[in-house]
């Protein structure tokens, strides 16, 4: 999943058991992801794709068929590695759908995923762009803290 100043994209699941390489990134998340999303929240390709350092989002298959979709994307050069603090999924996204879903009752995994999807219809679009705005500050504080955690977690 992601976010954007035009909007969320659609959930992705991976399946159960399923070996999640490059070549499976590419197919079931990435591809759909450029299809359906991409071209909804930015018709005109004027975006700057950003994912974090996973291995397989770093990965030089992962990376060439970005380029060869002529999509303009963070490479991990750019990036910080490894600083949960500056993916606005990971200091917003997440957070947010937990809470959300701890006050609900699933007990299936078809359940959950249609709770998620369910949760993320919900979320304005105005608290959607607090974490996107607060996106360079956070960056700057990283930098400024040679990298190590800005957040403080109880």
């Amino acid at each position: 999943m992601g976010i954007s100043a035009n909007g969320v994209s659609k959930p992705r699941f991976v399946q159960p058991g399923a070996k999640i390489n490059s070549e499976y990134y590419i197919q079931k998340i990435l591809k759909p992801f450029l299809k359906d999303d991409y071209c909804r929240l930015y018709p005109n390709g004027d975006a700057v794709f950003h994912e974090d350092s996973a291995p397989l989002h770093a990965s030089r298959v992962t990376q060439k068929f970005l380029t060869d979709q002529q999509v303009i994307f963070l490479r991990p050069e750019q990036w910080m590695p490894k600083s949960s603090d500056a993916a606005p999924c990971d200091y917003f996204l997440w957070g947010h759908l937990k809470d959300k879903l701890n006050k609900r009752r699933v007990s299936r995994l078809r359940g959950l995923q249609n709770a998620i999807r369910e949760e993320v219809k919900k979320i304005p679009q105005e608290i959607i762009l607090w974490p996107l705005k607060s996106w360079p500050k956070r960056c700057t504080q990283i930098y400024s803290a040679e990298g190590r955690h800005i957040e403080k977690h109880l």
